[in-house]
Formats: C-alpha cells, sequence, structure tokens
C-alpha cells in the first residue's frame, strides 16, 4: 500500500495541519502583542520625557537661543498662542518633520494629551506627542527675546524615533517566517515517526492476517503485547479467529460424521441390492431383503431431518409458534408413548411429581423435546431398569426431569455429550439407532425457548436430564 494512502500520512497531514493553525495564530497573536506593548511603552517614554521637560525653567528662551541640546533620536516643538497668534519655537530636529502636527497641537490647546505618528525627510517615522504647558509651570514664560507679545498658553511637542521599534518587528517576523516552516518541518518528521511506531501493531495485526488466511492455518494468533485500543483489537480478533477455528473444525468433524453416518445405511442398501440380484430368489428373502432396505431408508431419512432441523436451526430461519401449553399434559402424552417402548425392553416406567406448570412453546418442538430425552434413557436402560418423568417449579422455572437407571455417562464425556454426532460409546451406539444428534436437537429446542438443559450421571448409576423452561 502506498504511503499517501495510509493512515500514517493522513494521520500526519491532519497534526500538521491543526499545528500549523495554531502556530500561525500564536505567531500573529505574539506579534500583535509585541507590536502594542512596544508602541505603549513609546508613549510611555513621551509621556514620561514630556513631563521631565516641562519642569525645565526657561526652556523656551534655550529652544529659541538655540541652547537646547535633544537626545539622541528625539524632535522638540513650543508651539505659544496669544489671542489670534500661534508661535512655533523649534528644537534643532524640527525643520526635518514633513507631517501636518497642527490636529494634536490644538487638541492639546484644548487641554488634552495627543499623539500621532508622522515622517521625517529622511524616511524615518516618528511618535509625537504633543501637552499642554500649564502657565503656573517652572517651564512656561509668557515672553520670548523675539517676541514683543505676551503669550497666554503654551504646547510642548515631543516626538521619538519608531526605528528600534520596527526593526524588533521587522527580526520578529523574520524569526517567526524562519521557525514555523521549521517547526512544521520538524514536527512533520516527529509525526511520521510516531505514527509509523504508533500503527505498527494494525501493520503488525494485519501482515498476521494475511499469513493466515494465505496458510489456512487458523491455529495462528495476533501478539498482545499491549494494554491500549490496539491490545483489544488484538485480543478481539484472536477470539474471533478461536471462534472460526472451532466453527471449521466442527464443520470438517460435522461433514465427516455425517458421511460416516449415511455411508453405512448406504452400504447396507447396497449390498442388500446386490445380493437381491445376483440370483433368483424366494418371495420370502426378497421381502427380507426389501424389509431391510426400507429400514435403513428410514433410518437416513431420520438423520436427514435431523440435519435439516440442525441447519435452520444455525441459519436462524426457523420460527417458533409461541402458545401456552400445559406441561403435565404434554409430559403424560410423552410418557404414554414412552410407556409402550418400556414395556417392549422390559423396563419400568413412572410419571413422579407433577405440578400444574404453563410454559410458552411451540408444542410439537417440546413433545420431540422430552421424547428425545426419554428415547434416550430406554436406549441404554438394561432391562429390568426404571425411567421415570417429573416436573416442578424451581425459582420461576418450570423444570422436568427425565432419569434412568441405565450405563450412566463418565465425567469426561458429560460436557461433549450435546455436540452433534459426539457418542460416548460409538459401536453400541450405532448399533442401537442412534445418530449422535438426538442431545443437540434437544439443547437447541430447550434454547429457542429461552431455557436450557443440564445433566447429572455415574458410570453404571443412572442419568438425570432436567429441561429448564421458563414458567408462562
Amino acid at each position: 500500500m502506498s504511503f499517501f494512502h495510509s493512515i500514517k500520512f493522513r494521520f500526519t497531514i491532519w497534526y500538521l495541519l491543526i499545528l500549523a493553525i495554531l502556530l500561525i495564530s500564536l505567531s500573529f497573536g505574539v506579534y500583535f502583542y509585541m507590536s502594542n506593548t512596544l508602541y505603549e511603552n513609546l508613549d510611555d517614554s513621551l509621556q514620561l520625557r514630556a513631563s521631565q521637560l516641562k519642569d525645565i525653567k526657561g526652556i523656551f528662551f534655550s529652544m529659541s537661543q538655540g541652547e537646547f541640546q535633544e537626545e539622541l533620536g528625539e524632535v522638540v516643538l513650543v508651539y505659544l498662542q496669544t489671542e489670534n497668534v500661534v508661535a512655533k519655537v523649534p528644537g534643532p530636529q524640527a525643520s526635518t518633520i514633513e507631517g501636518n502636527l497642527d490636529p494634536i497641537v490644538n487638541e492639546a490647546f484644548n487641554g488634552e494629551n495627543a499623539f500621532t505618528t508622522v515622517e521625517t525627510e529622511s524616511g524615518r517615522e516618528l511618535r509625537m506627542l504633543a501637552v499642554p504647558l500649564s502657565p503656573e509651570g517652572p517651564g512656561f514664560s509668557p515672553h520670548l527675546p523675539t517676541q514683543r507679545m505676551k503669550f497666554n498658553s503654551a504646547v510642548l511637542v515631543i516626538g521619538r524615533s519608531t526605528a528600534d521599534i520596527a526593526e524588533a518587528l521587522q527580526r520578529l517576523r523574520q524569526i517567526l517566517i524562519f521557525a514555523i516552516p521549521l517547526t512544521l518541518l520538524i514536527a512533520g518528521a516527529g509525526g511520521i515517526f510516531l505514527a509509523r511506531r504508533a500503527l505498527k501493531p494494525v501493520d503488525d495485526i494485519a501482515k498476521t492476517a494475511l499469513e493466515i488466511e494465505n496458510s489456512g492455518n487458523l491455529s495462528r494468533r495476533i501478539n498482545v503485547d499491549t494494554r491500549d485500543e490496539l491490545g483489544r483489537l488484538s485480543s478481539a480478533l484472536n477470539q474471533m479467529i478461536e471462534r472460526l477455528e472451532k466453527a471449521f473444525k466442527r464443520q470438517q468433524e460435522f461433514t465427516g460424521d455425517a458421511s460416516h453416518e449415511l455411508r453405512t445405511p448406504l452400504a447396507v442398501i447396497e449390498a442388500e441390492s446386490t445380493l437381491a440380484l445376483e440370483k433368483e430368489r424366494s418371495a420370502d428373502e426378497y421381502r427380507r431383503s426389501l424389509q431391510t432396505v426400507v429400514q435403513e431408508t428410514e433410518h437416513m431419512s431420520g438423520i436427514i431431518d435431523q440435519l435439516l432441523t440442525l441447519a435452520r436451526a444455525d441459519s436462524g430461519n426457523e420460527q417458533i409458534a409461541f402458545e401456552e401449553i400445559e406441561l403435565v399434559e404434554l409430559l403424560e402424552e410423552v410418557g404414554s408413548n414412552a410407556s409402550v417402548l418400556c414395556r417392549e425392553k422390559g423396563l419400568k416406567f413412572e410419571l413422579g411429581q407433577m405440578e400444574e406448570l404453563v410454559v410458552r412453546g411451540e408444542r410439537s418442538k417440546l413433545k420431540e423435546l422430552f421424547l428425545n430425552l426419554a428415547n434416550n434413557a430406554i436406549r441404554y436402560t438394561h432391562r429390568g431398569g426404571s425411567i421415570s418423568i417429573s416436573l416442578r417449579q424451581e425459582n420461576r422455572m418450570a423444570v422436568v426431569y427425565v432419569s434412568d437407571t441405565g450405563i450412566g455417562i463418565g465425567q469426561d464425556d458429560l460436557p461433549l455429550i450435546f455436540e452433534r454426532f459426539y457418542r460416548v460409546d460409538k459401536a453400541r451406539s450405532r448399533a442401537e439407532g442412534g445418530s449422535g444428534l438426538g442431545l443437540a436437537i434437544c439443547k437447541h429446542i430447550a434454547q429457542a425457548h429461552g431455557g436450557r438443559i443440564e445433566v447429572q450421571s455415574r458410570i453404571e448409576e443412572g442419568s438425570t436430564f432436567s429441561v429448564w423452561l421458563p414458567a408462562a
């Protein structure tokens, strides 16, 4: 996969885009804050200098006589006003000012401080401050040596160059213009490194998954080294692969067992048919052969029906027509059928304790469930044994117990008996006519009705199957 189409690239681009927006916003903020701070400091220094100059005695005379010495980069002017005349007393640098100072001078004559920015002949910017001079202050003088008229108000104008500020802001702009791309370049390289490092487990997961797919080895697992989101993803994928492995194994076992179960009756039918066709036989011999074929065909038909039932259960398309069912009535019907089979085999059958309980379910399926359990009990109980069915309520559940005194089930086999085609004794089970699907169907029916099925058993002591169904 191309790097430019990877998550790492998109992650880095989004990271750099957000970082660029933040850096540019921060740079603008820093620049404007620095600019405002520097100009405010310049204005404060002008006001401080103006306060100092206002306190200099005879400043008018010094300036008019050319004796006043301005500081480096400083411009000082004084405007004097009578009723109709305004006279200007310029300092040494005043002649270089090209801007119009009349607006701030007029404001100062009206008693307010005023600022403006002007240029000099050389193109320098000056920040100018005009402040009124109080007639009572030491710097005010109503007369000048060159003027015979008397002045009643004065304005002091002082200016300083903004070159240092402009130079500082220019350096700041250069630093920001250089620093932002450099920062983005370093951040981009770091982002790619971190993205690759952070997403490397994803590449490992994808690589392992592809190797599992290509090799078909579902026993492999993804290494889980962290407890973060990727670790949980790996664990989830491992669980999914484990389920797929189990499902695949079950499918293989199911296919093999189904083929084996169907192969036996087919072999019997083929053998009987071949023997019947080899030579002329009597009508009784032909009848016995056809009876064998019919029996094996019925056995195959039963297996196929059971397979279809489980296939519908697996697909989730099975529809159950729920209705209220009197369990006592249903179990008595099952007991009637089971008692006939018990008599044929020489077993004792009894209906035990019966509580009047109602459940919601499909009558035919529940009858199939209990008949399967009863037939199982009869099949694996020796002559002279006993079978019993009872019903009682426990914790708002209707519990049906099917007990026998048969051969029992080993503890190692108990967790497996509800799996499809599983038999404790395969040879004897097949000889008894079992397909290995009955208990799997029983478990499915119980679960489809919101219940469960459990078993307790001991070798040569018998078994008790309990079916738990929600009571209506």
